[in-house]
């Protein structure tokens, strides 16, 4: 079977993306031959006139890879904001004048667990949702949230996953100073402001530790001055960093800090910080809850709250946690549930359904 599969850049040395990184194990593991689309702003990239003019040559870019490789199937994964929605209802909308079944595939969003204001953009969501021979979710609470506003769909649950193989599984020392790693895009909806406030707090109240800092986005600027005024030394930012590095800045980092005000789906970097035995501090926003289980393989703090951000680390890093035990739940977690070689098996299970259900049209 071909499908064709959309995605930011798979670069992940230049691209933040948790789509990009599942996408890239996808195309790398699955049974299917599989092209990318290349859908989606990279890093740093200004929403300008040569931004606009190559949306223009969106739609007539991926019909015409749809006939040249001779596509069975569109994968085509979005997030519920309004730049993605506009983008893939135009896709999703050429994919079904093609001819080509479609499974689209949710990532998170604003508007994933919350009503829209615009009606415009509720009715395109909608169309977008009813092109699809089956919706993909991270969890049922996603599900949920959907049926709730929308009826008849056929919505499926199938949580991020990481290819556990390559994770290393080395034991390390717990050192006295504690790393706390943050890494992922530097958006607002990240919880920046929480983790500075958290820091500050922390760092007045004489407690020791390092913040390794990964990524890109809007906010890096004003997060890395912030964060390096006030911790000096003790702060590194590191930029965009993939593949074996990744896994190094993971191995050695203590404390996986995620504090998201809203937006996400199910973070791949929670489930890869996991399973290079971190201890995870995350919101409990959408998916996030259906994986951590408050203090038995991480702990949940809720979305604006500085306050518990301090709490929870306090925990961790005033040694009152039972450090051994939170690494290996947090590992057995995503071993156990969150293991790609299942992933794929169910999303061809999918793929041979949604291509058999189109095919008795």
């Amino acid at each position: 079977m071909k499908v064709l599969i959309t995605a930011p850049s798979l670069d992940e040395h230049k691209n933040v993306s948790g789509i990009s990184t599942l996408v890239a194990q996808i195309i790398k593991h699955g049974a299917a031959e599989f092209s990318h689309f290349q859908a989606g702003k990279q890093d740093g990239e200004k929403i300008g006139g040569r931004w606009f003019l190559q949306q223009l040559f969106l739609v007539p870019r991926f019909l015409r890879q749809l006939r040249r490789e001779k596509i069975d199937l569109v994968h085509l994964n979005t997030a519920l904001v309004p730049l993605s929605i506009g983008r893939d209802f135009a896709l999703a909308t050429a994919a079904r004048i093609a001819g080509r079944p479609i499974l689209l595939h949710l990532h998170g969003g604003r508007y994933l667990m919350k009503e829209f204001e615009n009606r415009a953009l509720a009715w395109l969501t909608e169309k977008m949702f009813r092109f699809a021979g089956v919706i993909v979710v991270l969890s049922e609470l996603e599900k949920e949230s959907l049926l709730n506003r929308w009826k008849n769909l056929d919505v499926r649950i199938l949580p991020n996953a990481v290819a556990i193989d390559e994770v290393p599984d080395a034991e390390r020392e717990l050192k006295e100073e504690k790393t706390i790693i943050f890494l992922g895009r530097l958006h607002e909806s990240k919880g920046l402001l929480e983790i500075v406030e958290a820091c500050r707090t922390l760092k007045n109240e004489n407690l020791t530790f390092r913040f390794n800092c990964f990524g890109a986005g809007a906010m890096q600027d004003f997060f890395v001055a912030e964060m390096s005024r006030m911790l000096g030394d003790k702060f590194y930012f590191g930029g965009v960093v993939g593949g074996a590095e990744k896994w190094k800045q993971l191995a050695a980092s203590d404390i996986f800090l995620l504090p998201s005000r809203y937006g996400e789906g199910l973070p791949i970097a929670m489930l890869e910080a996991m399973a290079a035995n971190c201890v995870v501090v995350a919101a409990d926003v959408a998916s996030v809850r259906a994986v951590i289980e408050d203090g038995a393989n991480g702990f949940l703090v809720e979305p604006y709250n500085a306050a518990q951000v301090v709490e929870k680390l306090k925990i961790l890093l005033s040694g009152n946690a039972d450090w051994g035990q939170l690494r290996r739940n947090a590992r057995a977690t995503v071993k156990e549930k969150y293991a790609l070689n299942d992933y794929l098996k169910k999303l061809e299970n999918l793929y041979a359904e949604i291509s058999l259900h189109d095919s008795k049209r």
